[in-house]
């Protein structure tokens, strides 16, 4: 016969130990190398709308959710709380607030720990209905970390099926420690079994879990600002066509002609490329013409690149009347400012939109410019491009800011922990859209990547639903 011993009760010191106490002694499925992520969610306490002084006392709360194939049919609820008084009030508030939610407190049952996951009692509703929860006694079984003597608190006795490996064995009786046995009664259920309860998905409770399960986006990866602007992009922009012309009438012009992005090019994995006529001013790079009056530097400069010459003279009125720390020093130079080392590197660039919290992410390898309203993280990580884009970020920037998803926001973006396995597995299928972004089967191999993240966030099947039909 399986029973509660002292050591069960004060072998408990961390998460991890009050699973495997759940697990082997109230016979939860609770798969042995899981963690309470995983097992169970996370309620935040505004979702639950808790009075302050309710709210105070209580470090968390964790819902098992009535597990399929748990011995008792009944939800379970961690509360984690600072202290080990006053917990039966605290317990019938939240209980309260679960009605409000579609919970019936009726078939709750409540694991009460302290700060470092310790158990000091378990209590319930006992032999209760649904209508009549709010003015049944509660049942308490509790004990003291220091002795483990076990208590039975109220006139009803704990059901034997929910403290045993299975519905027909007894339990709670330890000789050693003087614990009275419960009797034996197979036929032991309470007047309420009701299915088991499934939270109802909840945009407070989803953007609760997907914070939790992720490292924020700004110590991993920095995201760099790029500052550089124009000043007079119609100027200095050009396209694939007026690029292949330049270098048609002098192979040299190729030196001056880089690729750029600015916000309206980024597409969903791919970019729109266009390029800059770029010759940063003289004092990061000497130029023939570099410390000539500006009527003598413009002859060299048209001398020695008379295509380019002639495209931007064209601009010459608007390129003088540019704010200055937009210029160089003359009108066809741009800001030095235009030089970043890390956009060099291979590079994830996203955008915001002014309108709304989502951002379009893509690749780079050619090492383009950026100008201002893009920003670039350096990475070689495609697995990382793969959880911008996934549907579940896209709704949890939407959800977090309805109207603008701010630079502080993403610093704080939750990137999924990934092993190493599961980061090549991404990479894998973000490289065949990379190789083919317009292809036909793009959005089959997105459904795939989105399956994959799902579970690194701990997202159920009914929130992935939540998340697709909201997307």
């Amino acid at each position: 016969m399986l029973k509660i011993t002292r050591d069960d009760i004060q072998g408990i010191s961390d998460a991890a130990s009050l699973l495997a106490f759940l697990r082997e002694k109230l016979a939860l499925p609770i798969a042995a190398d899981a963690t309470l992520e995983q097992t169970a969610l996370q309620l935040p306490l505004p979702y639950l709308g808790l009075s302050e002084s309710v709210a105070e006392p209580i470090v968390d709360c964790w819902h098992f959710g009535g597990l399929p194939g748990a011995a008792s049919p009944w939800s379970l609820f961690l509360l984690r709380l600072k202290k080990e008084v006053g917990y039966p009030n605290i317990v019938r508030a939240v209980s309260n607030a679960l009605q409000q939610r579609g919970i019936q407190p009726a078939a709750a049952h409540f694991v009460c720990a302290n700060e470092h996951f310790q158990p000091f009692a378990f209590v319930y509703f006992g032999d209760t209905v649904e209508e009549d929860w709010q003015s049944a006694k509660l049942t308490i079984f509790w004990w003291k970390q220091e002795n483990a003597t076990i208590h039975v608190g109220s006139e009803h006795t704990l059901p034997a099926n929910l403290f045993s490996a299975s519905q027909h064995t007894s339990a709670i009786a330890d000789v050693e420690l003087n614990v009275p046995e419960l009797p034996v009664n197979e036929e032991a259920t309470p007047r309420v079994s009701p299915p088991a309860i499934v939270i109802p998905t909840s945009p407070d409770v989803l953007l609760a879990k997907i914070e939790n399960a992720g490292t924020p986006l700004g110590r991993p990866w920095e995201p760099k600002k790029s500052r550089f602007s124009t000043g007079c992009n119609v100027a200095f922009f050009i396209d694939e066509r007026e690029r292949q012309a330049f270098i048609d009438a002098d192979a040299k012009n190729e030196a001056l002609l880089r690729p750029v992005i600015s916000p309206p090019q980024i597409k969903k994995w791919e970019l729109e490329m266009k390029y800059l006529i770029c010759i940063p001013r003289g004092k990061s790079k000497r130029w023939p013409w570099s410390g000539r009056s500006e009527s003598e530097a413009e002859q060299i400069f048209a001398a020695e690149y008379p295509a380019i010459h002639a495209h931007l003279n064209g601009y010459g009125d608007k390129l003088r009347t540019r704010y200055t720390d937009n210029q160089g020093e003359f009108y066809w130079e741009l800001s030095a400012r235009a030089e970043y080392p890390e956009l060099q590197q291979p590079k994830i660039v996203y955008r915001f939109r002014s309108s709304g919290s989502v951002w379009r992410a893509a690749y780079d390898t050619s090492g383009a410019l950026m100008l201002l309203g893009t920003r670039a993280i350096s990475t070689p990580d495609l697995s990382l491009l793969a959880l911008l884009n996934s549907k579940l970020l896209d709704w949890y920037t939407h959800a977090k800011s309805e109207n603008v998803f701010k630079e502080k926001d993403m610093m704080r973006l939750p990137i999924a922990d990934c092993t190493e396995a599961q980061k090549a597995e991404l990479s894998e299928l973000v490289q065949v859209i990379l190789d083919a972004p317009r292809n036909s089967d793009v959005p089959e191999l997105e459904a795939e990547i989105d399956k994959l993240i799902y579970p690194l966030y701990g997202v159920t099947d009914a929130e992935s639903a939540f998340i697709e039909e909201s997307r």
